[in-house]
């Protein structure tokens, strides 16, 4: 992304900060690094299992698992101190709490990437690809 036309060398010191600012940000635009896409569905047999489904429509569609695992997901979370002195202010404190969920893999074959399920709370929250098997 290039700067507005208005804003090439020769109208910089013209137009002043405003052109070398909206350089900066189209220069930053371009050096932003990219996500990398995460997997929204599984084909298991001709049967596609997605991000909402259940633990057991899961295990129905694509069978056990190659392997299990519990994670800890760190979520922030606020809490409120209660004031020992009626003239003082209930204060803020900012903490980050553990939720723990369940990650199956499962194998899809030699060549092919792993593919990693995460559960929360026996839905399926997020399908991303793994390892790739040798």
């Amino acid at each position: 992304m290039l700067p507005p036309t208005n804003c090439f060398p020769s109208q910089r010191l013209a137009r002043g900060a405003a052109c070398l600012v909206l350089a900066a940000i189209a220069t930053a635009g371009m050096l932003a690094p990219v996500k990398q896409a995460n997997a929204q569905g599984l084909g298991c047999g001709g049967r596609l299992v997605g991000v909402g489904d259940s633990r057991a429509s899961l295990v129905l569609k694509c069978g056990q698992p190659f392997a299990t695992d519990t994670v800890c997901i760190r979520i922030p979370r606020v809490l409120w101190t209660v004031p020992l002195h009626p003239r003082e202010a209930p204060r803020q404190i900012v903490t980050e709490q553990c939720e723990y969920v369940d990650e199956w893999t499962y194998h899809r074959g030699p060549g092919n990437f792993m593919s990693v399920v995460r559960l929360q709370n026996g839905v399926v929250a997020q399908i991303r690809d793994g390892d790739r098997v040798p």
